[in-house]
């Protein structure tokens, strides 16, 4: 992009942290943006007088601004305009005011005309640029040819603000990256040679939970023998605070302490008093008060608060085959150290377990993730075995080389719900003590936690050992050159997606390896460090679909393959591809089409539909702000990984049945599992796996609106946001995106310190002509979707109330209120609730293809769509229509398009 054009549209340039790729529709693709005639009159009547020929204050003229933006000078003069409106600053208070409507109408058109322009003059008129791998095609690529997955996360971060990772204009390069990659290269091949080594080797470790059990029954009976030494102490204690010459010294250490607690910690003031040593209690380092250990047991903290809990688990059965996950405490958390022999590689988890009879829907949930008490959450599973008949859960767990520190080999189970977050296993465990008085029933029992390291026997060899075809180990007998020279050149055929290296480049190879033998390194090392060079190589690192005439060519077969792989595959072409490519078939609109429908069937697929699904509706929004637990505790940490997830099964279940668009609008049916079931109270679902589900009439679910997911983004974790997501509705869903908030708008002072509900909040900024513009569309849609809170949860009240001086809500000050969704969208129709909004949004789908074509362009070419593209997506349009939109049928119109297929 031009600097110019980054300074004159700095308002234009924060719609694209929104998503530019569906700005307009094909209705608005004028390649001249221009402002309403119109409007001339506002700026003769209040600025022309201060801005003319004659007397240009701030060396500004308004009499001759253009109506129609054609330039990069002519955007940065309405900037000024517009920024000065917006700010209030112009026209001056003492002068004359245009009225609030006129000044609405104008800030409202001259936006809308500015993010145009910004489209306008950023239009690449088709071209693609020559583009390195985004970091999730870098990792994808290592993983096909070597077989290894590695973490790229070091990598800069590929998307500019509001494009996809796909675009070549994001894609730059680095001296230091060129570094990163060679580096990442190394860890890769070491990696993989690693995996290679241990290809066949198969073991298993299995845990026996009942181990916890008697762990927790040890503990249990040593800390009641503890309790009766500290009580023998405390005994002792006292009867030395007795004697006549400890009278003075008692009084005065009894009346400053709270308690005989206390009282106790100045045991040492007191003569003959005995130390807590001499009960058994070990002294606490580095800490004056000797009594702690003995003084534990006699606290909130020690024995008198768990013993009940204790107690009550050691009753329960089969204790003696097992264990229970308890809600909270030392045993809430069941850990496995994996064995430091286990090689790196695929590993499978096992874990055979059961609900209690008496366990809650909500409580049949464990969660598996790594690393102990820092845990890092990976998957949530239902447990639906029962104590008659447990059943066997298997997780897949890939361990790497870095996986050699004792935390990154400790896998971890433990119960879904409060235990993942600080601020409520607390509370949780008081609450249930108030009830049974001993704390949470036990919920899950686990029999025992299995894993196995998987052998690749009988498993294809990765493409880049294959295409080596050398010994790897240093026990071989060494490589003739001219073998060596020969896998060199298959390594890099492979590498570079079968473009053959240029001429001496494997010479250059031989040569690396060669130095490195002759200083003394052995065969691996030396042929791992050759290999780097080939992974931190521009062969590898880019897309090149060379143009040397700059005209518009077809891609070669090879490049074709190429294209359709990183488009549906974010990797490179598989063998079946380059099988075709070899046959000169790719390129026929039949296989190209057989080989479309292969791409999108195959598991691989998902890495188009996550990255996709993701920064086109703009899904990096849920990990903006943390969830508030104490107001929202259901939305935990499972739920939302499956709120996310629900966002793209349902996109894949579309693509793989080929499914309309519009039911991302208004459907009958979720696709959810039992996590997100659990979470929307919708009975009878039960198990891991993502499934359709008919939903009753009336069902506010169905449709992106109905999930969760969307609306966690359209709040701050504790609050809803009606601006935030009547604003996503605009863009995301109509293709009428409301143009950048304007800079330096004054908050409304007069609304500080008063409980307003949440629409007297909002509507107040309307009466301000530069809200105003964008507010009277955003806000009607972001009412209609208040019964949604902010987890996405259904709801008829809401409530607010100022906070106090601890920052806690002040009762006295809480306002509760019924909600009303009803409102009136500008310049159309009144909508009584939010089924009646959902169903003026779904009567937009043509608007909402036109976006999703936009988007989808942009993804697939690697670079924006621009006004250039308007027959493309035109066609796109026809086609859609024709076919309902269904999703599989709109990517092969863009695939068999000459706009893919050309350079």
């Amino acid at each position: 992009m031009h600097p110019s054009l980054q300074t004159a549209l700095p308002c234009a340039l924060l719609l694209l942290s929104f998503g530019l790729a569906s700005v307009a529709n094909a209705a608005t693709l004028s390649p001249q943006p221009s402002l309403d005639a119109r409007h001339q009159g506002l700026l003769k009547e209040y600025c022309a007088e201060c801005h003319n020929e004659k007397k240009q204050k701030g060396k500004f003229r308004v009499d001759t601004l253009p109506l129609t933006i054609a330039t990069l000078q002519d955007a940065e003069r309405w900037q000024k305009v517009l920024n000065q409106l917006n700010s209030g600053e112009m026209p001056p208070e003492e002068e004359k005011q245009p009225s609030r409507e006129s000044k609405t109408e104008f800030l409202d058109d001259l936006a809308n005309v500015m993010v145009a322009a910004r489209n306008a003059l950023n239009d690449q008129k088709g071209e693609i640029i020559l583009r390195r791998l985004n970091r999730r095609e870098y990792r994808n690529t290592l993983r096909e040819l070597l077989g290894v997955e590695i973490n790229v996360s070091d990598l800069p971060a590929d998307s500019a603000t509001g494009t996809f990772d796909t675009v070549g204009s994001n894609l730059f390069m680095s001296a230091n990256q060129f570094e990163q990659y060679q580096t990442l290269g190394r860890e890769a091949l070491e990696e993989a040679f690693a995996h290679h080594a241990a290809a066949n080797v198969t073991k298993t470790f299995r845990y026996e939970a009942e181990e916890s059990s008697k762990a927790l029954a040890k503990l249990h009976t040593d800390r009641i023998e503890a309790a009766e030494r500290a009580q023998q102490w405390a005994d002792a204690v006292e009867k030395a605070a007795q004697r006549p010459e400890n009278a003075d010294t008692v009084a005065a250490l009894r009346k400053a302490a709270k308690n005989n607690e206390e009282f106790r910690r100045s045991w040492n003031k007191i003569i003959g008093a005995p130390a807590p040593e001499d009960f058994g209690f070990k002294t606490v380092e580095n800490n004056a008060d000797k009594a702690n250990g003995a003084l534990s047991y006699k606290t909130p903290r020690g024995l008198g608060y768990r013993r009940p809990y204790y107690e009550y688990y050691l009753r329960q059965p089969a204790l003696e085959t097992g264990a229970y996950l308890t809600s909270d405490g030392e045993f809430s958390v069941m850990s496995v150290l994996v064995p430091f022999d286990f090689p790196p590689g695929e590993h499978v988890v096992r874990i055979r377990a059961a609900a209690t009879p008496d366990a809650p829907p909500e409580r049949r949930f464990l969660v598996f993730g790594i690393n102990g008490y820092h845990a890092k959450a990976l998957s949530t599973h239902e447990v639906k075995g029962t104590m008659e008949a447990p059943e066997i859960i298997e997780i897949p767990l890939t361990l790497t080389r870095k996986h050699n520190d004792h935390s990154e080999r400790q896998i971890f189970i433990r119960e879904k719900g409060p235990r993942d977050h600080y601020s409520l296993s607390q509370p949780f465990f008081n609450q249930a003590t108030g009830r049974n008085g001993f704390g949470p029933e036990v919920a899950i029992w686990v029999d025992w936690i299995e894993v196995e390291r998987l052998s690749r026997s009988g498993k294809p060899t990765p493409p880049g050992f294959a295409a080596l075809n050398i010994p790897l180990d240093d026990k071989a007998p060494p490589i003739p050159p001219a073998e060596l020279h020969a896998a060199l050149e298959r390594f890099c055929k492979e590498a570079f997606r079968h473009v053959p290296p240029a001429e001496g480049y494997v010479d250059r190879l031989q040569a690396i390896y060669e130095a490195r033998r002759n200083e003394g390194e052995k065969h691996s090392a030396a042929l791992k460090e050759t290999l780097s060079a080939i992974l931190a190589s521009p062969k590898f690192l880019y897309l090149a679909e060379p143009a040397p005439d700059n005209r518009r060519r077809h891609l070669s077969d090879a490049e074709l393959a190429t294209r359709l792989s990183y488009f549906l595959w974010s990797a490179p072409p598989d063998a079946i591809l380059q099988d075709l490519v070899q046959r000169g078939e790719m390129g026929k609109p039949e296989v190209l089409h057989a080989q479309t429908d292969r791409l999108l069937s195959d598991p691989r697929s998902k890495a188009f539909v996550s990255a996709f699904t993701h920064q086109w509706l703009g899904l990096d929004r849920l990990d903006f702000f943390e969830i508030n637990r104490k107001i929202h505790p259901r939305f935990d940490q499972s739920v939302k990984i499956e709120a996310r997830n629900e966002v793209y099964e349902t996109f894949a279940h579309l693509v793989q049945h080929n499914a309309s668009l519009t039911d991302l609008l208004k459907a009958d049916y979720v696709v959810i599992n039992g996590v997100l079931a659990d979470f929307y109270g919708i009975e009878g679902i039960h198990g891991d796996a993502f499934r359709k589900v008919p939903l009753p009439h009336g069902s506010p679910r169905g449709g992106l609106l109905g999930m969760a997911a969307i609306h966690v983004m359209g709040g701050n974790g504790e609050r809803t946001n009606p601006v935030e997501r009547g604003a996503w509705v605009l863009r995301k869903l109509l293709n009428d995106p409301p143009p950048p908030a304007p800079a330096n708008v004054p908050q409304i002072a007069r609304l500080a310190g008063k409980v307003l509900t949440t629409r007297e909040r909002i509507q107040a900024h309307q009466e301000d002509a530069q809200c105003a513009s964008c507010h009277r569309k955003i806000d009607p849609i972001g009412f209609g979707l208040e019964n949604f809170d902010a987890v996405g949860l259904w709801r008829t009240e809401d409530s607010y109330a100022l906070s106090d001086a601890n920052g806690k809500p002040d009762p006295k000050t809480k306002k509760s209120w019924t909600i009303e969704a009803a409102a009136t969208l500008h310049k159309g129709p009144t909508f009584r609730d939010y089924f009646e909004l959902r169903e003026l949004i779904a009567a937009r789908s043509d608007s909402f293809a036109h976006g999703f074509h936009k988007a989808l362009v942009e993804y697939a070419l690697g670079r924006p769509c621009g006004f250039s593209d308007a027959p493309l997506l035109e066609e796109l349009f026809r086609k859609g229509t024709a076919q309902h939109f269904a999703v599989r049928s709109l990517i092969h119109s863009l695939v068999a398009s000459k706009e893919f297929q050309t350079k």
